[in-house]
């Protein structure tokens, strides 16, 4: 069954993302600084092994001029205990990019990031979770709980199914755990944004920016590599974009397969 974008969908995204952002923003931050003391914050540990975190303040809280204190990133544990290193949105380009050389379904890649953008696959979350603070050497000072309520990403089996990654594929990540990353890194874009508009600035903030924005990029990354729009299109969408290139929805049904419609 199609997922059709009205109105509807739009808005109950945009509520998602607010309540999302209230979560995350109202974090303590009493103690901690970037570089200094840091909180990594255990927010799921998967049935594949990885545990993924997120950890802040992050580093454009420390910015001289318009900080971010919002700021996070996330981390990510691996089955074997090391960690991944954190990526940046070009690393998931290059990932993306990889898959074009194994038999991997790219229309179903982008329906799951436009499913990510549309906060479909969230549930409103109550628990209890682990931190612990560590010091610039990554030493654990201090150990706690804090309890958070948030809409996190937890797709039913149905949705990934359709595809099979090798972790080898996605940098020793197996599917779930590496989209529920690109999901945090989703989260902390909108809780820059609106920190930097609503917050910043006192003014309105386009619930385009941040999320939507950013996996609609990643989809236009694979629409690129699927020859549905060309070279010059996509560099042309960057240019105005400012660092992103968010993918028209007119173009969503035939590169998702007809899964999501506008």
């Amino acid at each position: 069954m199609s997922i059709i974008i009205d109105r509807a969908l739009t808005a109950e995204a945009v509520e998602k993302k607010l309540y999302n952002i209230k979560a995350f923003s109202s974090l303590s931050k009493t103690g901690l600084e970037f570089g200094n003391i840091e909180r990594r914050l255990l927010m799921k540990e998967f049935p594949t092994g990885e545990k993924l975190y997120i950890q802040y303040p992050g580093k454009e809280s420390a910015r001289v001029q318009s900080p971010r204190p919002w700021d996070f990133r996330p981390k990510m544990q691996l089955s074997n205990g090391e960690w991944l290193k954190d990526l940046s949105f070009k690393d998931v380009w290059d990932d993306l990019y990889s898959l074009r050389d194994i038999n991997v379904d790219l229309s179903y890649i982008a329906t799951l990031y436009c499913r990510i953008a549309y906060m479909l696959d969230t549930k409103l979350t109550k628990r209890t979770l682990q931190y612990e603070d560590l010091d610039q050497n990554g030493n654990i000072v201090n150990t706690g709980e804090i309890a958070l309520s948030w809409y996190e990403y937890d797709p039913q089996p149905d949705v990934i199914e359709g595809v099979y990654i090798s972790t080898e594929a996605l940098r020793g990540v197996s599917l779930l755990p590496y989209l529920a990353y690109n999901d945090y890194l989703a989260q902390n874009e909108d809780c820059k944004y609106y920190y930097r508009d609503e917050v910043e600035n006192n003014k309105k903030w386009d619930g385009k920016i941040g999320r939507k924005n950013t996996l609609l990029t990643h989809v236009a990354v694979i629409a690129f590599m699927e020859d549905k729009i060309s070279f010059s299109h996509i560099m042309d969408m960057f240019q105005h974009g400012h660092g992103v290139a968010p993918i028209q929805e007119k173009y969503l049904e035939e590169l998702t397969g007809g899964r999501i419609v506008k």
